[in-house]
C-alpha cells in the first residue's frame, strides 16, 4: 500500500494539520464536476417531477429510475473499470451523493445499492463473484440490498440469529432466519446477507432473489423515506452455493462493519447537498413571504437561522471533504482483481471509521437541526405537506437511526480511538499527558499551534485522561461521558476542517468575498462547538468528579474551552453570512 501522506485514522486528534494535506471542494477538477453536473441533471429531470408517485411507493418507477442513473454511469461510479464501472474515486462519489440528495428516498435507494451493496463485494469477493455481479450492479440491470439487521439485532449488528449451516456434501449452506429493515427489497436482485455459519461464526453471503425459500415481509410503514422499499426478508431452508460465500467464514463482520463505515460517509455527503437545499428553500420563501409590511427576511432572528444554517453546513461539508480525501489515500493504488486487494481494500476502509463516525452524527444532528429550522421559518406552511420542508424533516430524521443510532457510534468513537491507542497506531499517551496540563495561559500544550481546533482538541483529551483515569476499564459503561468527549473530537475535526480550508482559500485569493464569508464560517463554528461542548463537559467532569463541586484540578478540561473564545460579534456574522444567502437564494459560495 502507498504510505499516506495524511495522518492515520485518528492521529489528527494528537497532532497539528497543515492546509496542504487536506482536500477541501474547491480541488475539484473538471471530470468531477461534469459527473456532479451529470447527477444534477439526472435529479432535476428525471426524478424531481416524478415525486408524488415515489412518495406514492411506486417501486416499478424506483426500478426504472435506477436502471436510467445506471445508463448515465451514476450506479458504477466506483466500481473499477476491469468489472463495468467508472473507476472514479471516494470524492466523486461524495459528490454525487450531495447532488442526488434532495429527493431523498431516491438519494437512500442509491445509497444503499451503491455503497452498502455494492462495495463490501467489491472489497471481499473473489475475482468470479466480482465479475459476475459488479457489472450487473453497475449497469443498473441488477439492484442490490444489504441484510444486516434483524428484528432483535438493529445497531447491535453482530448480534444476529440468522443460521447458515453448511451441507454434509459441502456444495452449499442453508440459511434460515429474518432480516428486517431491508431497503430495496422489492426490486432488489442479490442481496448481501449475514448469517452465522454453525451459529457460531459470523459470514457475509451473495443471495439471488430467485433462490427457493426467499420470501419478503410487507412495506413497512414508516414516518419518512416513503418512496423506499423496506421489507423483511425471510430466509426458509435457502440453499446458497458456497461460492457464494463472500470471504472467509467467520470474517463477516469486515465486511459489515467497512460498509458501514462508507455508508456513514456516504449518507452525509448526501447531507450537505441536503442542507444546501434546504438554505435555498428557506432563503426564497424568506424573500417572498411578508410579515408585518415586510420581507420575512429583512428580521434579524430569521437571518440569525439562514446564517447559522449556512456556517455550519460550510464546516460539515469542509469535514466530509477532507476525509473523503483521507479515504482516497488508502484506495488509491489498490488493483481491483489483485491477488491482494482483499486485504488491501479492508485496510483502506477500516482506516478512517473514527472520522466516518464523527461526520455521521454531527451532519445527521446538523441536518435535524436545519430542517426543523427550515419549518419554523416557512411558519404554518412548513407543517403541510403542500411545502417540500414537510418531508426534508420526515426524511432526514431516518439518518439519526441508520448505519448505527448515533449513541452507539459516538461510543464507537471513543472504543476505536482507545483499541488505536492500546495497538500502538495513535501515539495517544503523550498527547493526554500533555493535555493533562492545559491551562488557562497555555490551553494546548503539545500543538505547536494555539489554534480554536487545538484547543477543542485539547479539551477532549483532557477528559479523556482525568475519565480514564477515574474509571479505568469501566469508562464504557460511563455512556454520557464517552459520549461528551465523542462530540468533542467531534466538534474538533469540523472547526479544524473550516479553518484548514479558509487557509487554502486565502492562499488562492485572500481578498475575495468567498474567503470573507469562509472566515465569518470558520468563527460561527467555532462558537457553535464551544455552545454545545461547553455544558456537556461540565457535566462530565461532574461525574468524574462525584463531589458535587469542580475545583480548580478538575475544570483543567474546561480551560482549553473557554480560551476557545473567538470574540466575534456571532451576530453581526451571521447577518453578514444571511445578506450573502439571499443575494443568492441559496448556498452563497461559488461552485468552483
Amino acid at each position: 500500500m502507498a504510505e499516506l501522506t495524511v495522518p492515520p485514522g485518528g492521529g489528527w486528534l494528537v497532532a497539528d494539520a497543515e492546509p496542504e494535506g487536506v482536500f477541501t471542494p474547491e480541488q475539484f477538477e473538471a471530470d468531477a464536476r461534469l459527473m456532479a453536473r451529470t447527477a444534477e441533471d439526472f435529479l432535476r429531470r428525471d426524478v424531481l417531477p416524478q415525486v408524488e408517485r415515489i412518495e406514492a411507493g411506486d417501486h416499478d418507477l424506483m426500478r426504472d429510475l435506477m436502471r436510467r442513473a445506471g445508463v448515465l454511469g451514476l450506479l458504477g461510479a466506483e466500481v473499477p473499470e476491469v468489472y463495468g464501472g467508472l473507476g472514479l474515486d471516494s470524492r466523486t462519489g461524495a459528490l454525487l451523493a450531495e447532488k442526488l440528495n434532495w429527493q431523498q428516498s431516491f438519494a437512500l435507494t442509491h445509497e444503499a445499492h451503491t455503497v452498502i451493496a455494492t462495495l463490501p463485494l467489491l472489497w471481499f469477493g473473489t475475482h468470479a463473484q466480482k465479475s459476475r455481479y459488479l457489472p450487473r450492479l453497475a449497469s443498473g440491470e441488477w439492484i442490490g440490498a444489504f441484510a444486516l439487521s434483524e428484528p432483535e439485532s438493529g445497531s447491535d449488528a453482530l448480534g444476529a440469529k440468522t443460521r447458515a449451516d453448511l451441507s454434509a456434501d459441502g456444495t452449499h449452506y442453508v440459511l434460515n432466519g429474518t432480516k428486517a429493515w431491508i431497503t430495496n427489497t422489492a426490486f432488489a436482485d442479490l442481496f448481501t446477507v449475514f448469517a452465522k455459519a454453525g451459529g457460531e461464526r459470523f459470514t457475509a453471503f451473495l443471495v439471488e432473489r430467485g433462490l427457493p425459500g426467499i420470501s419478503f415481509g410487507r412495506e413497512e410503514r414508516k414516518l419518512g423515506m416513503h418512496g423506499t422499499s423496506t421489507r423483511r426478508v425471510v430466509l426458509e431452508n435457502v440453499r446458497v452455493p458456497v461460492e457464494n460465500r463472500l470471504g472467509e467464514e467467520g470474517k463477516g463482520h469486515y465486511a459489515a462493519l467497512c460498509a458501514l463505515n462508507l455508508g456513514r460517509f456516504k449518507l452525509e455527503a448526501g447531507a450537505v447537498g441536503g442542507l444546501k437545499e434546504t438554505l435555498a428553500v428557506c432563503a426564497r420563501y424568506a424573500r417572498e413571504r411578508r410579515q408585518f409590511g415586510r420581507p420575512l427576511a429583512s428580521y434579524g432572528l430569521i437571518q440569525a437561522k439562514l446564517g447559522e444554517m449556512a456556517a455550519r453546513t460550510f464546516g460539515l461539508e469542509s469535514a466530509v471533504y477532507r476525509l473523503a480525501g483521507m479515504l482516497d489515500e488508502g484506495f488509491s493504488g489498490i488493483q481491483a482483481d489483485a491477488p491482494d486487494a482483499s486485504l488491501r481494500y479492508h485496510r483502506a476502509a477500516e482506516e478512517h471509521a473514527l472520522e466516518c463516525s464523527i461526520v455521521k452524527v454531527v451532519g445527521s444532528e446538523l441536518y435535524s437541526w436545519a430542517t426543523d429550522e427550515g419549518i419554523q421559518i416557512h411558519g404554518g406552511y412548513g407543517y403541510t405537506e403542500e411545502f417540500p420542508m414537510a418531508r426534508a424533516w420526515r426524511d432526514q430524521r431516518l439518518l439519526r437511526i441508520g448505519e448505527g443510532a448515533n449513541e452507539v457510534v459516538r461510543l464507537a468513537i471513543v472504543n476505536t480511538l482507545l483499541r488505536r491507542a492500546s495497538a500502538g497506531r495513535i501515539p495517544l499517551e503523550p498527547a493526554l499527558n500533555t493535555a493533562a496540563h492545559a491551562t488557562a495561559e497555555e490551553p494546548a500544550p503539545g500543538f505547536h499551534q494555539a489554534t480554536h481546533a487545538a484547543r477543542i482538541k485539547t479539551a477532549a483529551l483532557a477528559l479523556l485522561g482525568r475519565a480514564r483515569q477515574r474509571f479505568g476499564d469501566g469508562l464504557s459503561e460511563e455512556q454520557e461521558v464517552c459520549a461528551a468527549i465523542a462530540d468533542l473530537m467531534g466538534a474538533a475535526f469540523v472547526v479544524e476542517s473550516a479553518w484548514l480550508r479558509l487557509r487554502r482559500l486565502k492562499e488562492r485569493d485572500f481578498r475575495s468575498r468567498a474567503s470573507s464569508l469562509a472566515e465569518h464560517a470558520a468563527l460561527l463554528c467555532t462558537e457553535w462547538a464551544r455552545r454545545e461542548t461547553l455544558p456537556q463537559t461540565e457535566a462530565a467532569l461532574l461525574r468524574v468528579s462525584r463531589t458535587g463541586r469542580l475545583d480548580s484540578e478538575d475544570m483543567r478540561p474546561l480551560y482549553p474551552l473557554m480560551a476557545a473564545r473567538t470574540g466575534a460579534d456571532a451576530i453581526g456574522l451571521r447577518r453578514e453570512l444571511a445578506r450573502a444567502v439571499l443575494d443568492a437564494e441559496g448556498w452563497p459560495w461559488p461552485d468552483w
